[in-house]
């Protein structure tokens, strides 16, 4: 087992190395980026989080969305200046020049992709209920203050609370993803090297690394569906608030289900984006087990987080067999949102092949005026849901695999 300053490493030797020392360096940076915004946050007060910015974003910008966008965007930016960073509010901030070769995904550029605040309408709601002097880190992480999140919210706040997240892609391959979340003081790392939770400690972010995740981290494991026909059916999909057309309409449209059956399987309908993977984890209460996750037309901020679990997590009866699978759905007449497609053929897909290989083709997605409007429909399902793998097999959805 390697070892480190925190102790025996819980990873494997063989895990760890798989990991390139470049993208252990990059992980490393993104988690104190998304540490250094979340504890930053942490020492404002509630009034300082739900002031709005004119200056900044869109015109619904708070301080809650502004704050840790700029800290995640200013370290990544300082840490490589050859990379490109793509957050919602500023669209994509770095060097975009076309100097990639367009069969060669090894020259496709570093990016770096971010939602540094994820369920933003309902952290605003929660907050609103505290004193607007109080200081954040003193109302995240309390058992009361979890209860009151989950009854609102939804439970287990461990995959239902507000998030703040990074993942990177590296020649067109998902190397990592690293999930904060505020409520419940935990952080989610999905690399190579496994995939583990972590306690969040009160200060020092510069001691978080994957070395420490290692030490300190316990598994997350993706259970099997195990033969449950009703839990290969229940699902979790955001469906859209009020206002808000197009999401029920693309979910019924992609031909998974009736209308009447959306209604008897979903599970949740307006569930956060980048922790929504976990849905399909052991931090999934078994009684009611999720068959699968869709991202439903929306942008990629919301899903790019989940490919990397997708990506490696394993079976736990079975290490050589993915524990994952991950579908693109499209439509012949497709719905848009803001004049962007909602679901892609693959013909205007960001998933492209190259000698016979997917990639995620970043040349393309940086040719965008503001990459992070990009949409698609995904779904994510255990890798042994029959019922996930029948219906979209027959629809003709492509597996996307790396």
């Amino acid at each position: 087992m390697k070892s480190s300053r925190y102790g025996s490493l819980t990873f494997t030797e063989e895990s760890w190395c798989t990991m390139q020392g470049v993208e252990i360096s990059h992980a490393n940076a993104a988690m104190r980026a998304v540490l250094k915004a979340y504890y930053d946050f942490g020492h404002s007060s509630v009034e300082d989080a739900l002031r709005k910015v004119a200056a900044y974003g869109k015109n619904d910008t708070f301080g809650m969305d502004a704050g840790p966008e700029i800290t995640i965007c200013g370290e990544l930016r300082k840490y490589d200046r050859g990379s490109v960073v793509i957050t919602e509010e500023i669209g994509a901030e770095g060097n975009r020049d076309d100097t990639f070769l367009p069969d060669n995904p090894h020259t496709f550029r570093t990016v770096f992709i971010s939602d540094p605040t994820d369920r933003s309408n309902q952290l605003k709601a929660f907050l609103a209920k505290f004193p607007k002097e109080m200081k954040i880190r003193d109302i995240f992480g309390k058992p009361k203050n979890i209860k009151e999140w989950e009854k609102d919210f939804g439970s287990p706040a461990s995959i239902t609370g507000a998030t703040s997240a990074i993942s990177c892609i590296r020649r067109g391959v998902p190397i990592f993803a690293v999930i904060v979340n505020y409520i419940t003081q935990t952080m989610a790392v999905s690399c190579a090297a496994g995939n583990k939770l972590i306690k969040l400690p009160d200060e020092r972010p510069d001691l978080i690394d994957l070395d420490y995740v290692a030490a300190k981290g316990k598994h997350i494991t993706f259970p099997s569906i195990d033969g449950d026909m009703k839990g290969m059916q229940r699902f979790v999909t955001f469906l859209g608030d009020t206002g808000k057309v197009g999401y029920k309409e693309n979910f019924v449209d992609s031909g998974l289900m009736s209308s009447e059956a959306m209604d008897e399987f979903l599970h949740y309908g307006k569930p956060g984006g980048p922790s929504r993977a976990l849905y399909l984890s052991s931090l999934q209460p078994r009684s009611t087990p999720v068959g699968f996750i869709l991202a439903n037309g929306e942008k990629i901020g919301e899903w790019i987080h989940w490919l990397s679990f997708v990506q490696f997590a394993r079976s736990i009866n079975d290490d050589s067999q993915p524990a994952l699978i991950l579908y693109e759905i499209f439509q012949d007449r497709p719905w848009t949102k803001d004049g962007v497609l909602m679901s892609t053929p693959p013909n205007y897909s960001v998933f492209r092949e190259y000698s016979g290989k997917l990639f995620i083709d970043t040349s393309w997605l940086l040719k965008m005026r503001n990459p992070s409007q990009l949409r698609s429909t995904l779904i994510v399902a255990p890798y042994d849901n029959r019922w996930a793998v029948r219906v979209n097999s027959q629809a003709g959805y492509r597996v996307i695999r790396f």
